[in-house]
């Protein structure tokens, strides 16, 4: 499997050749387009004349960079496998392999030109604790000090906190798969209400848990491993959590805004679903105009949400459904607190690109000091959420909100 020489399209042995020079100028602007149509990096921005040249000796490497330093300012030493870095140096064109303690790197997926190579650190993970990168072109090899790390598990969250007992959901998190869930006689586990889970897959971001049947609102679900360093690590995460809710029942908060095309229903309006809220939703449907604008309010007292003054550690979360055939616009979701538009957050599902959850709830999260900047208040104050909506040009809209919550992160 070879490299993408982008720089160097053609044999070394026309360079000199002043009408191959010709054809090598057209091919590399050829190949440059093809790299900005496929949606590949144009890596060959900033790169000198030097860069073009063939290796004149064996490969020196001199330094490694993490890829997002667009400077190369601060050599690393350590890296983590699947990580995206720059090997700089002199001779690095050509080459023919790559190691990383003895895991061969994708040669497809490496850019070489004479001093530099952009590389993915293998994501398979060796034992062997050689701590070298080993690379080889058509002039030799250079082996360099490098240490690539033991990946350390990160949980982040339930994709559905309101998943139904009885049914699988989803941890989020990274580098699972390093860690031995499911495995037997394995250290890592997951706990839900006390219980050791059945997990039912595991990938690199995620891992599947099913959820006993009768599992209670507000069960703590615990994710248990042992790091690289023999430590005991932990993880908890709420399932169901009923406690938080901001509002018991919307219907009974004070209503100061509404829209005609938004109704508030229960689970009753979504046969369809596996995972119920049991509390009431809004229903957001029927055509909206293009930049008409759709406003809500409820209020009421705010209940005893923990120590939210400190909104910078707290998220405002709920549960969003989409109908699969009408996906949630990336843009045009608006959220305030007490009024306070001027402060208001934009919401853009999908980082603007959309969301469609298949007909399913799913868990969204936003911090709470992007919503509340000036602070939430405290438990007993009258309070106001604010929701808005504007789509850009007419939308038929089939989505579902609910379950509005802060919870700490």
């Amino acid at each position: 499997m070879s490299t993408k020489s982008i720089l160097y399209p053609i044999p070394r042995r026309l360079v000199n050749c002043a009408i191959c020079a010709v054809l090598l100028a057209v091919t590399s602007a050829a190949l440059l387009v093809l790299a900005s149509c496929s949606g590949g990096t144009d890596i060959n921005e900033d790169y000198t004349p030097g860069d073009r040249l063939p290796n004149e000796g064996a490969p020196v490497i001199t330094a490694v960079y993490d890829a997002a330093d667009a400077g190369l300012k601060t050599p690393i030493t350590v890296g983590l496998p699947g990580q995206n870095i720059v090997i700089a140096g002199k001779n690095l064109n050509n080459l023919r392999s790559l190691r990383f303690n003895g895991i061969d790197a994708d040669l497809s997926a490496t850019y070489t030109a004479s001093t530099r190579a952009n590389v993915t650190i293998p994501r398979d993970f060796s034992n062997e604790r050689i701590n070298q990168i080993e690379y080889t072109t058509d002039k030799g090899t250079a082996f360099f000090d490098f240490v690539v790390d033991f990946p350390t598990l990160a949980v982040s969250h339930l994709v559905n906190e309101f998943a139904a007992p009885g049914t699988t959901v989803e941890i989020a998190g990274r580098n699972f798969d390093y860690y031995d869930f499911g495995s037997s006689g394995s250290k890592s586990s997951v706990l839900v209400d006390g219980r050791e889970a059945k997990i039912s897959y595991v990938s690199a971001e995620s891992i599947g848990v099913e959820i006993p049947v009768g599992t209670p609102d507000n069960t703590t679900v615990t994710i248990s491993w042992i790091d690289f360093h023999g430590q005991s690590q932990t993880a908890s995460l709420a399932f169901r959590p009923t406690n938080s809710l901001l509002f018991a029942d919307l219907s009974k908060a004070q209503r100061d805004k509404t829209d005609q095309c938004v109704t508030i229903e229960d689970d009753a309006q979504v046969t369809s679903v596996k995972s119920a809220l049991a509390t009431k939703h809004l229903h957001f449907s029927g055509l909206i105009n293009g930049y008409a604008w759709v406003e809500l309010s409820f209020s009421q007292n705010l209940p005893d949400v923990g120590d939210a003054s400190k909104a910078a550690e707290y998220n405002f979360v709920f549960e969003v459904l989409t109908d699969k055939d009408h996906p949630l616009l990336g843009e045009g979701h608006e959220f305030a607190w007490n009024w306070d538009w001027a402060n208001s957050c934009l919401w853009n599902p999908g980082n603007g690109s959309g969301l469609n959850t298949d007909g399913e709830w799913q868990t969204v999260r936003i911090p709470l000091a992007d919503i509340a900047p000036k602070g939430i208040g405290k438990a007993g104050d009258e309070m106001t959420l604010n929701i808005g909506f504007q789509p850009k040009e007419a939308y038929e809209a089939d989505f579902r909100m609910g379950n509005f919550r802060i919870q700490r992160k």
